[in-house]
């Protein structure tokens, strides 16, 4: 069986679409499946997955987004039998499903990643909907499957539309190793990309609120730097005057564990997530979270693991003060009941090992698995 992940761009590894796929091509390849990812754009500095990439980065693809070669090579993927798997929306290469025809013995299956939750159809909604109705939708009802990660995205895909059968898998997280005296301190984490919708504009006003109440805390925001909407939450935290907190770009590998493992609470108050990785990251190194309905993490507080909330200042800072009382034995022992859950729903091979059954599906017409829902 060979499965040809197709996505727009892989030079960020650390971005949650770019480093789910990495990890899931690793593990596949674990499994003996041939697969390898196909994309386009910049070669990333590093790539730290057993994950082959095929990359077109001509001058037309890096000043464009637009590669004729890529074209050719799908074109050609589609008159043989396999697994072409879609990742992401709205560029150019995610409508590749147009090249497949009738009698094509290949497959088609397509992971939205989050990108029809209402908050993000409706961000920048006048370029999306006439795209939307022209030329996305179109492309993905070709598709003979489509992969969400959690309930919640299935109901996007049929709130918009979709009819194809879902495959509902959530994206697996890697457990770290920790040591077992591990010293936790009084840091509050967030962790992710910095854009409009992980809710900064929310968690900066609320702390700058009660961080004179918990003097002994500090908040670290860790994420890219670069670009606009960065500097407006740099000008944000500025104006406001906001105490203990740090800004520290970027972080990969040990210095992104360490970061995470020795925080005492993470906090993602996004307005919407198809999965949040960096929720389940935290949950793997042992840290307990703070996040919204918006979501599929709504299991925190029934498994003592952290606090799934409204995305609004009044709840969130609530919230934060309730976390911060705890003592800290407190909150240690719920980032080791999140930790526990990751291992044993999470882990990535069990994850691998459930997507290859979903593309042995498709491919070869078996008996469909129970996670797919029509």
């Amino acid at each position: 069986m060979k499965v040809t992940q197709i996505i727009q761009g892989i030079h960020n590894p650390s971005a949650g679409t770019t480093y789910c796929i990495g990890r899931l091509v690793n593990e596949l390849r674990e499994l003996k499946v041939d697969t390898s990812i196909l994309t386009l754009g910049k070669t990333p500095h590093e790539w730290p997955h057993n994950a082959p990439l095929r990359i077109h980065n001509g001058p037309l693809e890096l000043k464009t987004g637009m590669s004729f070669s890529l074209m050719r090579e799908i074109n050609e993927l589609f008159k043989t039998p396999g697994i072409l798997h879609g990742n992401g929306l709205w560029r150019l290469v995610n409508l590749f499903p147009y090249l497949s025809h009738k009698n094509s013995p290949a497959r088609i299956i397509n992971s939205p990643h989050g990108m029809l939750s209402s908050w993000s159809m409706e961000y920048k909604s006048l370029i999306k909907q006439p795209l939307w109705k022209l030329l996305q939708k179109p492309a993905l009802d070709r598709s003979h499957c489509l992969h969400v990660t959690a309930p919640v995205e299935y109901d996007d895909i049929r709130r918009v539309g979709l009819t194809a059968p879902a495959a509902i898998i959530p994206n697996g997280v890697d457990i770290p190793d920790l040591p077992n005296d591990i010293q936790k301190l009084k840091k509050i984490v967030f962790l992710s990309r910095i854009s409009p919708k992980k809710g900064l504009d929310l968690l900066i006003p609320t702390w700058t609120s009660i961080a004179q109440e918990f003097s002994d805390w500090e908040l670290i925001i860790a994420g890219p730097l670069s670009g606009e909407y960065p500097k407006t939450v740099l000008a944000m935290a500025e104006k406001l005057k906001t105490p203990r907190i740090k800004f520290v770009d970027q972080i990969l590998g040990e210095e992104k564990r360490d970061l995470i493992s020795t925080a005492s609470l993470f906090v993602l108050p996004t307005y919407s997530e198809n999965f949040g990785i960096a929720v389940a990251e935290a949950l793997a190194h042992g840290t307990p979270v703070i996040t919204t309905t918006e979501t599929p993490w709504t299991d925190l507080k029934q498994r003592n693991c952290g606090w799934c909330i409204t995305p609004d200042k009044e709840k969130l800072k609530e919230t934060l003060v309730e976390a911060l009382n705890q003592p800290l034995q407190s909150l240690q022992e719920m980032g080791n009941n999140g930790r526990e859950w990751m291992q044993q729903d999470y882990a990535w091979p069990h994850i691998a090992e459930v997507m290859a059954e979903t593309y042995e599906w498709l491919l070869h017409n078996s008996s469909k698995p129970d996670w797919v829902v029509d």
